[in-house]
């Protein structure tokens, strides 16, 4: 039963690949674990006592590890000592908030997501970008009949993966979207102009949903989108200028019959976007993450380098109450909420797989597939000014790290061959030389 092949998508999977797919990847994104269990106590508990097994199976697997996964998890493992010697020395527990935990577990998932893609040599980004379009069409029949553009607040029991207003889904699955939107574009610039209809659903989903934290991030894709695929020959100047130009003449178009058709939504989407370049507007929710950095950044001078640990949740919310005590800060910024609990050697640590994507973007190297998850790695820098990231992301550049290593080893062995090349007509030539200053072009 468990050797039973799966065929999805014209890809295959053995049961048992696609249950350890599924549920320890991608069940992390928000609105697929709902539609498997809509209930969020049984869903954080899932994904805590997952996280523990994950951990422990990555121990278990660190010989068979990389170099770059070992550090990391070394890195992990030292500043989990810290915080148990910590714990119990003054709360007596082996981890007073588990919370503590679980806001640096994102680095042990990206190594497990990597090994596991390796392992069983998951080459399935155009699996991910399938899942995420048919996951929304899903989710919003089922539960997407009260959207519309009001923004109106919805009162719910458990909020889950939903926005609390009239969008439905809340801005951490609509960023995951970026995903497809850059998969088939890069399929439509490579003439598969199949990918021009998933590639404009996406862009819709994106806008429609008035997110501004995945508009901005989305923008931020497409750009280094671009930059990585014309270093790496996928796209040419020309090609590029002209997808340029029918990408500003279609929005002319739109914004053209939008305007004549319906006035309103040009001036509504535009007051939308206008937070954009001005994030601390009075009354808009950019204000309160700007307070909140104000304010926490005081705190974080106090204690830079290893944060306030277990002690930040002890402290009363100093902007609002109606949190519940000892409940923690609930930050909406994922940089200060590590430098706040973590201190600067965290934000490093969590951060690290984004900076390496950031680096990897100037890279020559890159197959389609590394540009696409590079470039919405880049992206999660941006969203992360406006919330912390979700686990899938971590997931997501997992993955893109398996791409990028898997990339290099063609690389490597091109590089070899042509280093022996240039070894042997180096040898020839001094022959050729040695033979000309021999009397008759002969050795002796």
């Amino acid at each position: 039963m468990l050797n039973k092949v799966i065929r999805l998508w014209r890809y295959e999977f053995l049961v048992w690949e696609f249950a350890v797919i599924v549920f320890t990847f991608l069940a992390m994104e928000g609105i697929f674990n709902w539609l498997l269990m809509p209930i969020s106590i049984v869903e954080l508990m899932y994904e805590k006592l997952l996280s523990i097994a994950i951990f422990g199976f990555v121990l278990y697997k660190f010989r068979d590890l990389t170099r770059g996964e070992r550090i990391m998890i070394f890195a992990v493992l030292v500043m989990l000592v810290r915080l148990v010697i910590e714990s119990l020395i003054k709360y007596g527990t082996v981890m007073q908030e588990f919370t503590m935990y679980t806001i640096l577990y994102p680095v042990i998932f990206t190594v497990y997501i990597k090994w596991l893609c390796r392992t069983y040599q998951l080459d399935f980004l155009p699996f991910v970008a399938k899942f995420y379009i048919w996951l929304y069409i899903g989710f919003m029949i089922i539960y997407g009949r009260g959207f519309s553009f009001s923004l109106n607040e919805v009162i719910m029991d458990d909020y889950g993966p939903f926005s609390g207003d009239s969008r439905i889904i809340h801005a951490r699955s609509i960023f995951m979207m970026i995903i497809p939107m850059l998969w088939y574009l890069m399929r439509s610039i490579n003439r598969d102009y199949k990918g021009l209809v998933p590639f404009a659903i996406c862009v819709v989903v994106i806008l429609i949903h008035q997110h501004r934290s995945v508009w901005a991030s989305s923008v931020v894709a497409l750009i280094v989108f671009l930059f990585a695929a014309y270093r790496n020959h996928y796209i040419s100047f020309v090609k590029l200028f002209k997808i340029s130009m029918a990408a500003l003449i279609l929005l002319v178009g739109v914004w053209f019959i939008v305007s004549s058709t319906s006035p309103k939504m040009i001036d509504f989407f535009e007051e939308r976007g206008s937070e954009i370049l001005n994030p601390t507007r009075e009354g808009g929710t950019g204000e309160f993450r700007a307070q909140q950095r104000l304010v926490y950044f005081q705190y974080v001078l106090q204690r830079p380098v290893f944060g306030w640990t277990f002690e930040g949740f002890e402290m009363p919310n100093p902007l609002v109450d109606w949190w519940p005590a000892k409940s923690g800060q609930h930050f909406h910024e994922g940089y200060m909420e590590m430098l706040f609990y973590e201190g600067i050697a965290g934000l490093i640590l969590k951060y690290a797989i984004a900076i390496y994507m950031l680096v990897k973007a100037f890279s020559k190297r890159l197959s389609q597939e590394s540009v696409v998850l590079v470039a919405f790695g880049v992206a999660g820098m941006v969203f992360s000014f406006s919330y912390v990231l979700p686990l899938i992301y971590y997931g997501m550049m997992g993955l893109g790290w398996y791409y990028i290593e898997k990339d290099a080893g063609p690389a490597i062995t091109k590089r070899k061959e042509e280093d022996e090349e240039q070894r042997e007509e180096s040898n020839d030539n001094l022959l050729n030389l040695l033979k000309n200053k021999q009397p008759n072009g002969y050795l002796q």
